[in-house]
């Protein structure tokens, strides 16, 4: 008997922007959880445990998949517009809409403003969080997991479970696959802060104003946890099991809490451009450096290299030919360090790729990932950073008066092409915590003492996650403000016990394409007892060093050939324990492991 992949992501055709928005919120939702799944329709329902079915304008074209699986066994995730039509075609979902029932949203403004939140069930967390677009609000005829209430007073289900024959229907009651979405595809939309007919100058007045209870909570990334929670819980309840991905790798047999790493925007390097010296005190790389050596971090320097003509505004402080330019170039590949391109040219794919080449070719480095200067973008700019070969894109602290969560993520994340609607294999380091943000330089405010502070707590939170935090120092700001930087991460290091991953920004995103890449299948192979079947990656070349994270009421135990592995709890999901077993994965190399649980 072949093992099963757990959850199939059926993806619609997509017939309007909340289609699309839908769809890759629940991608990359799962995605970032580390639930195993590939996309698929009918054909595949034999080969999976969950089917989940995105919210769709048009939902007509699905209810037969849906049907299909259900009489099939398997459990169905769906979204409250895809409930509704189930229930229109007499079709007994499990609860009934409250009135009135709204028009289905057309347009991405619908979406906005925040008309709603949703209450998280006691068994997971107790907490709120919010949920964009119109709400359609059902109110649930038995097992009822959250709420969902409305700024206006009314009250729903955010999550509800009803058994139909040998499948289950969990329905949706909160938009919550259309939030995430939408929070996450900023990187795919105008985004310069200045363009009024930007989706991101809409956007940014929610987080400031509306949004500002959660400014400092990742929202995806928290939604990522309890999706994660709600399908290993129903899977428990039909005897099975939902082995993830751990979000980090190990280190001999101990898995990391975090990872953590630093990004230097090189915008100034001399205090006169007219006496181009590395003797002054804008020159502050071997500074950076050897703090970093002692901290046992390890960090990018992004650097300027404009092959297009600059607004009249604009003064580029260096050249990448001059002299104290390449020697910072050759110290910081000689120490361990890496490059990035610190791009102006956004809108361009062949601009953006001869940027990357002078970079290259007058530095002589190899160039890893990009950020985007003075925070323009287009549609397309993410797709253009994908095509030129960028490992990885760290642009998107801007636009912010306070540190927050800006697209609501504590880990990596792939963007979206929105005008082709696919995820791209750029990676997005998203949490980054930038000093001038912090210091309140960017609002013309002082923080100070503050700043500190507010680092330890953003810090903090993507801790509880387990996430990545990326440090965003200016090169030139060493003097005033590398006490605040060293003071976070070893901060970070006392609450971990220094359980924590010092990747180069490259390797965060080599790892998580990685670990998104790695197949799990599972079957029973007796009363609690499965075999979980691993496969590698087709293009690894190197040994992986990866957890399985086994979501499970009882102690886990994890046989290989016979001979009992390591097993470490590392928390838990929600109120279910996590337990963890670290492997190394080889290349070309699949592992069978006997998986039981004991209550």
């Amino acid at each position: 008997m072949a093992g099963k992949v757990p959850v199939l992501l059926v993806r619609p055709d997509i017939a309007s922007p909340l289609d699309g928005w839908s769809w890759y919120g629940a991608h990359q939702l799962m995605e970032i959880a580390g639930i195993p799944f590939r996309e698929g329709g009918n054909d595949q329902l034999d080969e999976v445990e969950i089917v989940v079915i995105p919210n769709l304008y048009r939902p007509i074209q699905v209810l037969s998949l849906v049907q299909a699986a259900l009489q099939s066994g398997k459990v169905v995730v769906a979204g409250c517009d895809v409930a509704l039509a189930l229930l229109q075609s007499n079709f007994d979902v499990g609860a009934k809409p409250v009135l009135p029932i709204p028009l289905p949203p057309k347009e991405p403004s619908e979406l906005l403003p925040l008309r709603a939140y949703g209450l998280l069930p006691a068994a997971f967390t107790e907490t709120t969080l919010p949920l964009l677009g119109e709400p359609l609000l059902f109110a649930s005829l038995g097992l009822n997991l959250g709420e969902v209430r409305t700024l206006d007073g009314r009250q729903g289900s955010l999550v509800w479970v009803q058994k139909v024959g040998e499948g289950v229907l969990v329905g949706l009651g909160g938009r919550i696959f259309e939030t995430c979405g939408l929070l996450l595809s900023r990187f795919s939309w105008f985004a310069h802060p200045h363009r009024r007919d930007s989706l991101l100058h809409r956007v940014d007045p929610l987080w400031d104003e509306q949004l500002r209870p959660w400014h400092r909570f990742p929202v995806v990334s928290f939604y990522a946890h309890f999706f994660a929670w709600l399908l290993s819980a129903v899977l428990w309840e039909r005897g099975q099991i939902l082995p993830l991905r751990w979000w980090l790798p190990h280190q001999d047999g101990t898995p990391f809490k975090m990872a953590l790493t630093a990004l230097h925007d090189v915008e100034i390097v001399y205090d006169d451009p007219i006496w181009k010296r590395a003797d002054n005190p804008n020159y502050c790389f071997p500074q950076w450096l050897d703090l970093e050596e002692r901290l046992g971090l390890r960090s990018a320097f992004f650097f300027l290299s404009p092959v297009t003509a600059l607004p009249p505004h604009w003064r580029i402080n260096y050249d990448i030919a001059d002299e104290p330019v390449l020697a910072a170039l050759d110290l910081i590949e000689e120490r361990g360090g890496e490059i990035g391109l610190l791009s102006i040219a956004h809108a361009s794919e062949n601009a953006l790729a001869m940027e990357r080449e002078r970079l290259e070719d007058l530095g002589g480095v190899f160039v890893w990932g990009v950020r985007s200067y003075k925070f323009g973008n287009t549609p397309a700019s993410v797709r253009h950073k994908s095509a030129v070969g960028f490992a990885y894109d760290s642009s998107w602290f801007a636009g912010q008066s306070e540190p927050s969560f800006l697209t609501g993520c504590a880990h990596p994340f792939r963007p979206l092409d929105a005008e082709r609607w696919q995820v791209l294999p750029l990676v997005e380091l998203s949490s980054v915590l930038d000093d001038r943000v912090l210091f309140g330089e960017l609002t013309g405010g002082q923080r100070n003492g503050d700043a500190t502070h507010l680092g330890i707590q953003i810090c903090e939170t993507v801790l509880a996650l387990n996430g990545v935090a990326c440090l965003s120092w200016q090169q030139h700001s060493f003097s005033q403000r590398a006490t605040a930087f060293e003071q976070i991460v070893r901060h970070c290091q006392q609450l971990t016990a220094n359980e924590i991953w010092y990747p180069a920004p490259r390797e965060i995103a080599e790892w998580w394409t990685m670990r998104s890449e790695v197949e799990i299948l599972t079957r029973s192979v007796g009363k609690r007892w499965w075999v979980v079947e691993i496969f590698p990656p087709d293009d690894l070349s190197d040994a992986l060093a990866f957890v399985l994270a086994i979501p499970s009421p009882g102690k886990v135990r994890v046989l290989r050939e016979g001979n009992l592995l390591p097993v470490k709890q590392l928390g838990s999901l929600g109120r279910m324990p996590l337990w963890g077993v670290p492997l190394v994965l080889e290349p070309n190399e699949s592992l069978a492991l006997s998986v039981g649980v004991t209550i």
